[in-house]
């Protein structure tokens, strides 16, 4: 890598001032020897990342089979069309806002009673000729975090 192509990462990166400078300056700190470990030290190191990667990679898989049986699940439920023509709602999120209400539909007497519960419903306090109204701390925040990207989606 030359200090023009350092200099133009500089750049991309939003730097403005001393990017000549800068990329020289880099460009030598990455050219100079650096300390190393004794071989086996180091192949040492080298085994344990490539065991972390494989861990990584693992954990990778299992979230992908994990949302793909979450997509299967939610697909076999009734409301699963009702819930996905939501605009901003798709299967994921779907599966999740299933998740957080339940099945039964007499659990909310009324949209209210939802709002309340996701969080979104202000708290207002009035006494006398004092009124105040404050954001609901006591909420579902798994409910309240599906409700953010749910019109982040939008």
């Amino acid at each position: 890598m030359t200090t023009e192509q350092i200099g133009d990462l500089l750049i991309k990166a939003g730097r403005q001032r001393s990017v000549t400078t800068t990329a020289q300056r880099l460009y030598a700190l990455f050219q100079a020897s650096q300390m190393r470990q004794p071989a086996a030290v180091e192949w040492a190191f080298g085994r344990q990342a490539l065991a972390l990667l494989r861990q990584f990679n693992a954990a990778i898989a299992s979230c992908e089979e994990l949302a793909a049986a979450t997509v299967e699940a939610f697909e076999q439920h009734p409301d699963a069309q009702i819930i996905a023509s939501f605009p901003g709602l798709g299967t994921m999120l779907g599966a999740r806002l299933l998740g957080e209400l339940g099945d039964d539909r007499s659990r909310f007497p009324d949209a209210r009673a939802l709002k309340c519960y996701a969080g979104s419903a202000p708290v207002t306090r009035a006494s006398g000729k004092s009124h105040a109204v404050f954001n609901r701390r006591a909420k579902n925040q798994r409910l309240a975090s599906l409700g953010y990207q749910w019109a982040f989606a939008c």
